[in-house]
């Protein structure tokens, strides 16, 4: 894989029926994920940058999941 670390790439994953989209890129063997003003990043070794980066983006999905079931209670 020849890819700038400039090359993003857009990656979209569907949480409880909703869709989160962030960016990623891959840079020396770690994905970085941009979502939002977040930014998370991880190794990937025997499983793709992609899967990786979906996985990335759960975590921020899930707190804005989580805040949006707070301030609705409330």
């Amino acid at each position: 894989m020849a890819d700038s670390y400039e090359t993003t790439r857009e990656i979209e994953i569907e949480l409880n029926g909703l869709r989160y989209r962030a960016r990623y890129r891959v840079l020396s063997g770690t994905v970085i994920v941009y979502y939002e003003s977040e930014i998370k990043f991880a190794d990937y070794g025997m499983t793709g940058p992609e899967v990786v980066a979906k996985w990335l983006l759960t975590d921020p999905s899930r707190r804005v999941e989580a805040k949006k079931r707070k301030s609705g209670s409330g």
